[in-house]
């Protein structure tokens, strides 16, 4: 039965918000659902899918941005080549300020170390444990409910942040309708037509006919974009 501590549901908010924005992920929800149904009665599987989360994030973040990925990588690798790609640290201004990408890089890093440990303990006392006596007792539900915790954090914040920067410089592998301001641009010039007395729009058939076109097209719209927007913020900031 479950813990009266943690209600008739546990849920990760953060992998639930990218899960209701990003409903074809299946594999990250299969993996998360699998989670929360696993609290509190089976720590040893929290553990395990925690890292397993993490590690799908992290490959799904270097995959949209045609970074090869060595299937030797375990979390704490994927993680620091995840983080060449993010900025985790953006100014007002739209730089870069250092120390809160420090500190945010520390946060994601600090978590490696809350996976060894746990990990450890898991291995001696989980339910994954190796070799382990079938009435050794199963690891403490708390620290598998931190290790989650710590686990949707991180996540929220480097997918957001994969998100966020995908506006500016378009990933190699997005859905239709992530740039609608493009798409917008693209209808207003060519179409709407038919075909077949099946009508069209034109950026959704150049995305699936020829998703490099219109990828290398989104790249330009956006260059072209940034002398604008850097414009209207310098006279938003004119007395």
């Amino acid at each position: 039965m479950a813990d009266e501590h943690y209600g008739a549901i546990f849920q990760l908010s953060a992998c639930r918000e990218l899960l209701d924005a990003h409903p074809e992920s299946l594999r990250i929800r299969e993996q998360v659902e699998a989670l929360e149904e696993a609290m509190p009665d089976r720590p040893g599987v929290v553990v395990s899918f925690c890292r397993t989360i993490i590690e799908t994030t992290c490959k799904t973040i270097l995959t949209d941005r045609s970074v090869q990925v060595d299937p030797s990588w375990e979390a704490p690798k994927l993680i620091a080549e995840a983080l060449k790609y993010l900025n985790l640290g953006p100014s007002e201004d739209g730089g870069v300020d250092a120390k809160l990408r420090s500190g945010a890089e520390s946060l994601v890093r600090g978590l490696n170390q809350i996976i060894v440990g746990v990990v450890e303990i898991r291995n001696a006392h989980g339910s994954a444990a190796h070799g382990a006596d079938a009435y050794e007792p199963l690891l403490d539900s708390r620290y598998a409910e931190i290790l989650a915790r710590a686990t949707d954090a991180v996540v929220g914040l480097l997918f957001r942040t994969h998100l966020r920067s995908a506006h500016h410089d378009p990933l190699s592998r997005f859905r239709y309708g992530d740039h609608s301001d493009f798409d917008e641009y693209i209808d207003n010039d060519y179409g709407p037509f038919e075909v077949l007395d099946v009508p069209l729009i034109a950026s959704e058939a150049l995305y699936h006919t020829d998703f490099q076109a219109y990828r290398a097209a989104l790249v330009l719209f956006r260059q072209e974009q940034e002398p604008e927007v850097e414009e209207t913020t310098r006279e938003e900031a004119s007395p």
